[in-house]
């Protein structure tokens, strides 16, 4: 699974892409990312849900999966549901 944070343009989104082994990792990655900002959340408030079915020939992602968190909002984006 590919992550990258959410930012001003695909340029920016894409200098922090970083590949995941699975959700958990994804989780623990999100997790890190916010905790300097001391917003701590757990698994059940990560949400991946479809937000492109064509493929990104920007980058080459056969989907794209949005990343939200509750009571955060848009965390970034994937190219896995799983």
């Amino acid at each position: 699974m590919q992550f990258r944070e959410h930012r001003g343009s695909l340029d920016e989104s894409s200098k922090t892409l970083v590949k995941l082994a699975d959700r958990g990792a994804l989780v623990r990655h999100c997790q890190k990312l916010l905790a300097p900002h001391n917003f701590k959340f757990d698994a059940s408030d990560l949400e991946i849900s479809s937000y492109s079915h064509d493929p990104d020939k920007r980058i080459g992602w056969k989907c794209t999966c949005i990343v939200k968190i509750r009571g955060y909002g848009v965390m970034g984006f994937t190219d896995s549901l799983s």
